[in-house]
């Protein structure tokens, strides 16, 4: 009989044990916020995005939505097989900044996997050098230069230093070759454009009350194409007795080209 007790006795405290362990109905307040934590879920990111519901699920471990949590950061982290290999697949395409983006999540939050220290090992200076010769090779050499320039700040090998110097050296001598090519068709384009004026002048004893790339594309379509190519816009232009001035500027907006009664002046 005392013992059929003992046993009763011990059911007892093992379902109430039990009872105590069981987890509580999330509070309407807790569901919404898990709620917007998911739509802030970045599967690009997803280690920051594991980050923030671990966080969640340690405030709110005795509510039952912890089971939904832990579910979804699973899932999240099976999105990280093989995501070293799509950002460098998305650099090859030039897509740089989701591809650095996931580089870094991988480095931050997965430093132990072979994905994230491959990542981190990454972003020391290959990304980055790989980012200044792809624009480089699609002649944006200013951006290259811009995107090279801070590795020089770097604990770099001297062969890496030198990478990036000619990275440096190229982008400098081919945008200053670019830019007086561009002065050059600006210049060129300011003299066709006298033309046009002055032979306006001669035909109609007048100069045009105004002067604009979209006036000049309306005078001559087919002559103008070349004008247009070389400048972005005509500014300032006044014209009184027969005399004239303006100013163009070239088609990158680099050059101010200065014209007064068909003289070019800089």
């Amino acid at each position: 009989m005392c013992s059929r007790n003992l046993i009763l006795v011990a059911i007892v405290f093992l379902v109430a044990a039990l009872g105590c362990s069981a987890p509580q109905p999330t509070p309407p307040e807790v569901e919404a916020e898990f709620r917007e934590l998911l739509e802030t879920t970045d599967q690009d990111r997803p280690g920051a995005s594991i980050a923030r519901l671990t966080e969640f699920m340690a405030k709110n471990e005795k509510f039952d939505v912890v089971s939904e949590v832990k579910n979804e950061i699973e899932e999240l982290r099976s999105l990280t097989d093989g995501r070293y290999h799509t950002a460098r697949e998305l650099a090859r395409k030039g897509d740089f900044d989701r591809a650095e983006g996931m580089l870094k999540d991988l480095a931050t939050h997965f430093p132990e996997q072979p994905d994230g220290e491959s990542a981190k090992q990454h972003l020391e200076f290959d990304f980055y050098h790989g980012k200044a010769q792809w624009l480089m090779v699609r002649q944006r050499w200013e951006e290259s230069g811009e995107v090279a320039r801070p590795l020089l700040g770097r604990d770099l090998t001297r062969a890496q230093r030198e990478e990036v110097e000619a990275i440096l050296d190229g982008a400098s001598h081919v945008g200053a070759a670019y830019s007086q090519a561009t002065r050059a068709q600006a210049r060129a384009a300011c003299h066709h454009l006298t033309m046009l004026l002055e032979m306006m002048l001669a035909e109609e004893g007048r100069l045009p009350a105004r002067l604009s790339l979209s006036d000049v594309q309306e005078w001559d379509p087919v002559g103008s194409r070349s004008i247009l190519r070389a400048l972005s816009a005509i500014e300032g232009y006044e014209q009184k007795d027969g005399r004239y001035s303006f100013t163009a500027l070239s088609a990158a907006k680099e050059h101010r080209i200065r014209v007064v009664d068909g003289v070019i002046e800089e």
